[in-house]
């Protein structure tokens, strides 16, 4: 039998909003726009690779290829941490307005 991956034997349960940095919660835009003005830099670096670097020309390693590889891989994780970021925001206020929306119990004396 398989067990689900929050119910291990043995597991706290994190509260939620507990799982990210704080870092992350007060600035939720900054790791994506890090991400997607690195993978520009990258970009304009391996295009410019024979004149920013040299040395590495001179031996003969392709830097080109390498730095658009990871302007690539940095530009998608940017693209994917966005809309992660996007689509948990909705996520938590659909929560907040759903906890909202809750009818209270009604107890009559038993």
């Amino acid at each position: 039998m398989i067990q689900d991956f929050d119910h291990f034997p043995g597991r706290q349960p994190l509260p939620a909003g507990q799982g990210h940095s704080s870092l992350r919660r007060r600035y939720p835009v900054l790791l994506p726009v890090f991400l997607l003005s690195s993978s520009v830099a990258l970009g304009i670096a391996g295009v410019f690779a024979g004149t920013l670097f040299p040395v590495l020309a001179f031996i003969g390693a392709p830097v080109g290829l390498f730095c658009l590889a990871l302007a690539c891989v940095a530009g998608i994780a940017g693209l994917l941490t966005a809309i992660i970021g996007i689509l948990e925001s909705i996520d938590r206020h659909h929560l907040k307005a759903a906890k909202r929306l809750r009818p209270k119990e009604q107890r009559y004396g038993n």
